[in-house]
């Protein structure tokens, strides 16, 4: 069927408005942009009377377009401009003090145990100020110290709490997971540590009933899923059944993530439609019950509202819910619904109330996946049709999936850098188990007070859970199962969707002008990356990474990175380092012994215990006192790195080397950081220190 555009009314109104919020967000221009929606708004209304008064005229009808769409740009501005927390007057930023506060506090999420304290999210609804309760708004994150009272904190809780908030750090290391960005967009700006007698309990559960009845359930089935399954399986079902994912291991996700699953884990779109799928063919009402239909829609709707309520509220949960809702209501009044209008209205409503939201990676990665799916499907669904009903449901699985891995593709290169090769193999075994472990798990639920069945019933489920982690784990083990070191901007990926569209376009127009459109648009993505290669082919570069209390220094030459100084463990390369490189192309990463004296990165580095050079760099590593030489000629540096091991003063290093930059790594312990700071300031020696301005990069 041909889609007109009068048939996707709100992708139409979505667009303008969702360019409107990225305009706020990435280019401020604040009043501006607010009077212009006024002046546009009423020139809507003058052309509005100007048609009723002298009858519309066709050609004419673009301006009305413009108008209305330079509204729609201006609302979603100045939605997010308003949603802002930054900008309320009451804004907790703008009322704490230097200090430690008093401020009252209420929980919004359940409790997280670390190792020293309990992890939760708070509401700072007000603020002592000179003995006066002022009305404050923001959130933090609090970690209180473990002891008996803070064990037992739960949603919806209100405290006193005397602490210091201090604003979260950015990251420290280029291309390093941006935590501190990451906690904004979900209206996070602050953490605080507690520690046991700072704070007081004033009200148990003080919140919404329905929410606190939801967490405090959604605790217990968890507790409950611990108790009759255990282990990793545990972890699984509460991530897939509860949206629980906080006890599932970093190991147990990145298989997901390396076997192209990483979905299944995350409620979303699949999981709510499987329990439409669910709800569908079993609440049917006979023929003769005249509101029966009427009475499965309502039922419909709130077992699938129930359902995201337990699930915790998650944003991913919302918009499939909001998209499964008006499908049903759709489908109730007999109405024409067009799928992608229906995206685009549950995209708008959830922009509407959190405009924040269309930065989040979740919220990208599963519109375009259902988009995905509803444009491309069919279209390869009709390219073989199978008479076995066993290949054709494998063959539907297997569209399904890389009609969403082909929408998502450029996201998944530009968040996660890698690709998994076997997705296909694993989505067609891991999809039908998911949907028989939500079944399975949902019935446990219901009789799990009954102490036989929901004996035998546990021991199904966890069987299913133990099938999918093997499944899991052994793909991801497979050799070649992911395609990584991949590393592209915004731009490349906004080039690759659009020559993904356009190709896909081509197919359906079968116009030769938009298959050279498209083969022009991939040609400037080629010649992109391959700028790229060259300039990493070229590149010589001294990193001194901030790995809290370890000295990282990298010697980047090409493709290729030597490290011979410090101890640094994969653990802290995939967590501070990986993703730099693969922007920068390194393929591999050599280690040698800081005694070593060598030639390395085919001639371009010489190493003679702790001195380098480096191509025209000059550079001494200064880990003990005995590294500062005893001769009297000063040798001339580029540049000295001191580790946390030397105990000199800065006037030793003054007196024995000629040097341009001294740089304190990220083992310097902070009383040591103070003094030789001071000490610098007071010989006029310049100084950088990669603990508080973040890793050092130079050229050489």
């Amino acid at each position: 069927m041909k889609v007109t555009l009068s048939q996707i009314p709100f992708l139409r109104i979505l667009l303008p408005f969702a360019a409107g919020i990225i305009a706020e967000l990435y280019y401020p221009l604040y009043s501006l942009v607010f009077y212009s929606a006024i002046t546009s708004l009423g020139l809507l209304l003058l052309w509005n009377w100007r048609e009723r008064a002298i009858g519309a005229t066709y050609s004419l009808r673009w301006i009305y377009g413009v108008f209305a769409a330079f509204f729609l740009f201006a609302s979603g501005y100045s939605v997010t401009l308003l949603r802002n927390p930054v900008e309320n007057k009451i804004y907790v930023g703008k009322i704490k003090g230097e200090g430690k506060d008093t401020m009252l506090v209420t929980l919004t999420s359940l409790p997280q145990e670390k190792q020293r304290t309990y992890k939760v999210t708070g509401e700072i609804t007000g603020i002592v100020k000179s003995g006066v309760l002022v009305k404050s708004a923001g959130k933090a994150l609090f970690y209180f110290q473990k002891d008996s009272i803070s064990k037992k904190l739960n949603y919806g809780d209100e405290l006193i709490v005397y602490s210091q908030l201090q604003e979260i750090e950015p990251p420290s290391n280029p291309d390093e997971f941006d935590y501190r960005q990451y906690l904004q967009t979900h209206g996070i700006d602050y953490e605080c540590y507690v520690s046991g007698c700072n704070y007081s309990l004033l009200t148990y559960n003080g919140s919404n009933w329905l929410l606190r009845f939801a967490n405090n359930s959604r605790k217990k089935l968890a507790l409950l899923l611990h108790e009759k399954i255990g282990g990793d399986e545990a972890d699984i079902a509460s991530a897939i059944l509860l949206g629980y994912r906080d006890d599932l291991s970093r190991s147990v996700v990145q298989s997901f993530v390396d076997s192209g699953v990483v979905h299944v884990i995350c409620v979303a779109g699949l999981h709510v439609g499987i329990i439409f799928l669910l709800l569908s063919y079993i609440i049917v009402f006979p023929v003769k019950f005249k509101q029966g239909k009427l009475l499965s829609v309502l039922i419909i709707l709130i077992l699938l509202w129930l359902y995201a309520l337990f699930t915790g509220l998650a944003t991913p949960v919302l918009r499939a819910t909001i998209m499964f809702s008006f499908l049903t209501i759709g489908r109730h009044f007999r109405k024409y619904t067009n799928t992608v209008n229906t995206l685009a209205a549950s995209a708008f409503i959830m922009l509407l109330f959190d405009p924040f939201s269309i930065t989040d990676t979740g919220f990208q990665l599963s519109y375009f996946a259902v988009l995905g799916i509803v444009l491309l499907y069919k279209p390869l669904l009709s390219v073989f049709n199978p008479q076995n009903v066993i290949v054709r449901k494998i063959w539907e699985l297997t569209c399904v999936s890389i009609s969403a891995q082909v929408a998502v593709f450029p996201l998944s290169l530009l968040y996660f850098h890698q690709f998994p090769n076997y997705f296909i193999i694993t989505n067609i075994l891991v999809v039908p188990l998911l949907s028989l472990v939500i079944f399975t798990g949902i019935f446990f639920f219901i009789v799990s007070g009954i102490i036989p069945l929901s004996t035998a019933v546990s021991w199904i489920l966890k069987k299913c859970l133990l099938l999918m982690n093997t499944i899991v784990l052994g793909v991801a083990h497979l050799p070649f199962s992911t395609t990584n070191r991949i590393s592209i901007s915004s731009f490349e990926a906004i080039l690759l969707f659009l020559f993904i569209a356009l190709i896909l376009v081509f197919f359906s127009s079968r116009k030769k002008y938009v298959f050279i459109s498209g083969l022009s648009v991939f040609l400037v993505f080629l010649t992109l990356r391959t700028g790229e290669k060259i300039m990493h082919s070229r590149q010589q570069i001294v990193a001194v990474y901030n790995i809290p209390g370890k000295t990282a220094v990298s010697f980047i030459s090409g493709e290729h990175s030597l490290m011979p100084f410090g101890k640094v463990d994969s653990n802290d390369i995939n967590l501070h380092i990986r993703y730099n490189w693969w922007k920068l192309g390194v393929q591999d990463n050599l280690s040698v012994h800081s005694d070593t004296d060598a030639i390395l990165l085919s001639g371009k580095l010489m190493l003679q215990k702790q001195f380098v050079q480096f191509n025209n760099c000059r550079i001494a590593v200064i880990k003990h006192n005995e590294d500062i030489p005893l001769h009297s000629d000063k040798l001339n540096l580029n540049c000295i790195i001191i580790s946390g091991s030397y105990n000199l003063d800065m006037l030793s290093l003054k007196n024995a080397f000629n040097f341009d930059t001294l740089v304190f790594d990220s083992s310097v312990p902070e009383y040591k950081l103070v003094k030789w700071e001071a000490e610098c300031k007071q010989l006029n020696l310049h100084y950088y220190s990669v603990k508080t301005q973040g890793a050092y990069i130079e050229k050489c």
